[in-house]
């Protein structure tokens, strides 16, 4: 091998080296992810599961209340506010679907609190990458009951959207003996909800009616943004959601959004528009 040859083939191989582009900084990702969780509500076991948004976070986070009895959990939303960037949470209330204890709407009521409080930890909240002060709820039917009475037990809690939602106290307890029949049949039938049945459901609107009616405490809602969509179905009176609604504008400085998405109770035909206006409204307001 000549001198010259070794020469040229050292001059290309520095100038080579001194071309090459350095390799790529590594970026840390954090990719979208799920995880079961069981929570904890007086000490009754809850299922549950946790949808991560993208990103280190912390992020906002949506905790998903299912209705009554829950066959529509709404889990599209779930994984489209997920691609927004949010973290979402759906659980399961006491006695229902295999959750631990016995079902009732106080005791809903209760288990959403608990669930809150759980992700406000900051323990919790660092785990799971969630920003403690931009917790919002959205909840379907008897969710959206929750949703509200979820609003006013936790005054911390950002925003609230509601769909189609029931006000317990009034929905499910009326003075017309056909409608009285027909939820107590209905209750009946919940098989999923455990301790459950037209008496004691009876029973519950009797004794906590009025603690269950929204109207109450409507004034509790303060200048919190709150969207209803309603869908004018033959389930949920839209009178009543009207009521609740209305109710609430009598705040001063009041944030009451309102938007009809005329449809079947679970929006059937309109689910990427629910998705589109739940994701406008929670961006604009509550991030």
């Amino acid at each position: 091998m000549s001198y010259r040859y070794v020469l040229v083939s050292l001059l290309l191989s520095v100038s080579f080296c001194a071309h090459a582009k350095p390799e790529p900084a590594q970026v840390e990702v954090y990719p979208k992810n799920s995880a079961e969780v069981t929570l904890l509500s007086d000490g009754q076991r809850l299922p549950a599961i946790y949808y991560g948004a993208q990103g280190k976070g912390p992020h906002p986070t949506i905790i998903l209340l299912h209705g009554y009895p829950g066959n529509e959990k709404n889990l599209d939303v779930a994984q489209g506010m997920r691609d927004a960037g949010w973290n979402v949470i759906f659980f399961h209330y006491r006695g229902a679907w295999g959750a631990e204890g016995d079902f009732s709407f106080t005791g809903s009521e209760q288990d959403v609190t608990a669930v809150t409080k759980f992700f406000q930890q900051a323990k919790n909240a660092k785990k799971f990458k969630i920003d403690p002060n931009k917790i919002s709820y959205i909840g379907h039917s008897m969710g959206g009951h929750m949703a509200v009475a979820g609003l006013f037990d936790n005054p911390e809690v950002a925003c609230g959207v509601v769909y189609d939602g029931a006000n317990i106290g009034v929905t499910f307890k009326s003075d017309d003996e056909k409608v009285k029949n027909m939820w107590a049949a209905y209750a009946d039938s919940l098989f999923m909800l455990r301790g459950w049945s037209g008496e004691v459901a009876t029973r519950e609107l009797v004794e906590k009616g009025e603690q269950l009616d929204l109207i109450t405490r409507a004034h509790e809602i303060g200048i919190r943004p709150i969207l209803f969509i309603p869908a004018d179905s033959d389930v949920i009176p839209i009178a009543e959601i009207n009521t609740l609604a209305n109710a609430m504008r009598q705040v001063k400085g009041n944030n009451v959004n309102y938007r009809l998405i005329k449809d079947d109770h679970s929006f059937n035909n309109n689910r990427s528009k629910l998705l589109k206006v739940t994701e406008e409204f929670l961006n604009s307001n509550c991030r």
